[in-house]
C-alpha cells in the first residue's frame, strides 16, 4: 500500500511540473520580439559609405555563397512586435520589409522592392541567430536578428 500511495504522489508531481513548466514556457513565447533590421551593401572595393557590420554578421555573411569582400551597414532599423503583430520597416527609398512576429521566436519577413513584393521567408529567429535575404539591389542584403 506504500508503495502505490508514493507512485501516485509521484504522478502528482510529475504531472504539476510539467503543468508549470508548460505554463513558464507559453509566457516566454509569447514575450514581445525586440528586433533590428539592417540593410547591408556588399562590396569587393574596401569600405563604402556607411559603418562596417558587426564581426559576428561580417562571420554569417563569409559562409554564404555571397561574392563580396566587405560588407557595409547603411540603415539601420530597431523595432519590437508583440505575438501576432506586423510592422512595415522602409531600408531606403526602394526597400521595404514586412515583419510578423508568429509567436515562439518564428517571423515572417516579406521584401519589397518600391512596394511590390519580391519575396518572403518564415524563420525562427532566437537570440544570436539572423534572417538574410537578398535586398532591392543586386549588392544589398536585409539581415534581421534579435537586438541586444
Amino acid at each position: 500500500m506504500n508503495t502505490k500511495f508514493f507512485s501516485a504522489i509521484r504522478l502528482v508531481c510529475a504531472a504539476m511540473f510539467l503543468f508549470l513548466l508548460a505554463g513558464v514556457t507559453a509566457r516566454a513565447a509569447d514575450k514581445d520580439l525586440k528586433l533590428e533590421a539592417q540593410l547591408v551593401l556588399g562590396s569587393n572595393e574596401g569600405q563604402t559609405n556607411g559603418s562596417p557590420v558587426s564581426p559576428q554578421i561580417e562571420k554569417k555573411l563569409k559562409h554564404l555563397p555571397l561574392k563580396w569582400e566587405h560588407y557595409s551597414v547603411i540603415n539601420s532599423q530597431q523595432f519590437s512586435l508583440a505575438k501576432n503583430e506586423s510592422k512595415e520597416v522602409s531600408l531606403s527609398g526602394e526597400c521595404q520589409i514586412s515583419v510578423i512576429n508568429l509567436g515562439g521566436e518564428r517571423v515572417e519577413l516579406t521584401l519589397k522592392d518600391n512596394g511590390q513584393k519580391v519575396g518572403k521567408v518564415t524563420q525562427s529567429l532566437r537570440k544570436g541567430h539572423t534572417l538574410v535575404t537578398g535586398g532591392s539591389a543586386g549588392n544589398t542584403i536585409v539581415v534581421l536578428r534579435q537586438a541586444d
